[in-house]
């Protein structure tokens, strides 16, 4: 059939033209509620569409063309074929058709699919002069669909929800949620809850606060101090019980008669 159209077009314009690009273009398009599907079909010289199928009027019309030669040829091509009665009209409905299978076939391969996300929560580290960081990360990505909820809790109470998904460009999305920890307490739970239509439960992620590194080392130069006290005290002691035995010994030999 396109080579008979071809040829059809070639003889309709051939008066106006010593070269050309033709193309013949079927579109089917899918909206948001599965299974609508929408076909078109439309013919372009030189990439100004020229000829289109009406699904609704069940024929060939011309499109809006400012050149008047290519308008007309645009008219004589509509008649032309669809003078061909039932068999253009069957060679629409195919195509149609297999347009129906194939955009049903990549749908449920792509936009119905579902790809369970990634997580990791983490506690920046700070470079150079830069203040200590005190906002935790939750980093949620490879997730599809977009739809998402990303929860924050303490010790088991919700702090935030974020649901905005931001596009990657590969067909899958990422979340990044933050959270201030400046005021925890080494005993204090941060979970990172996500929810997300591919998987069967929450995926949770928990981090503690604990001891600092400055808090280490005071708890280190603390022990220290006092262990070395301790220390000195109880030699202290030794060295002052020696000495008393000792004193009473020497005192105990002079009262002693001969």
């Amino acid at each position: 059939m396109w080579g008979s159209l071809l040829v059809l077009i070639f003889t309709c314009l051939r008066c106006y033209i010593t070269g050309f690009v033709l193309e013949g273009i079927t579109q089917c398009g899918v909206r948001e509620k599965v299974g609508d599907v929408s076909f078109n079909y439309q013919v372009n010289f030189n990439r100004l569409p020229i000829v289109k199928f009406s699904k609704d009027e069940g024929k060939f019309l011309p499109c809006d063309v400012d050149i008047s030669e290519i308008k007309k040829a645009a008219e004589d091509i509509c008649l032309t074929l669809n003078s061909g009665g039932k068999h253009m009209l069957e060679y629409m409905k195919k195509k149609e058709k297999t347009c129906n299978m194939q955009v049903m076939e990549y749908w449920e391969s792509t936009v119905q699919r579902a790809v369970k996300p990634s997580m990791n929560v983490f506690l920046p580290d700070s470079f150079g002069s830069e203040p200590p960081t005190s906002s935790l990360v939750c980093h949620v990505w490879g997730f599809y669909p977009s739809d998402i909820s990303v929860i924050w809790m303490k010790n088991g109470e919700i702090l935030s929800n974020t649901t905005e998904a931001v596009p990657v460009g590969d067909w899958t999305y990422q979340v990044v949620a933050q959270q201030d920890v400046t005021d925890s307490s080494p005993d204090d739970e941060y979970t990172c809850a996500v929810r997300h239509p591919s998987l069967d439960h929450l995926m949770t992620s928990s981090w503690r606060q604990g001891w600092t590194r400055d808090e280490i080392i005071k708890i280190s130069i603390s022990s220290l101090i006092f262990i070395s006290g301790l220390t000195f005290a109880i030699s202290g002691y030794i060295c002052w019980s020696n000495s008393r035995r000792n004193g009473h010994k020497k005192n105990t030999s002079f009262c002693r008669t001969p």
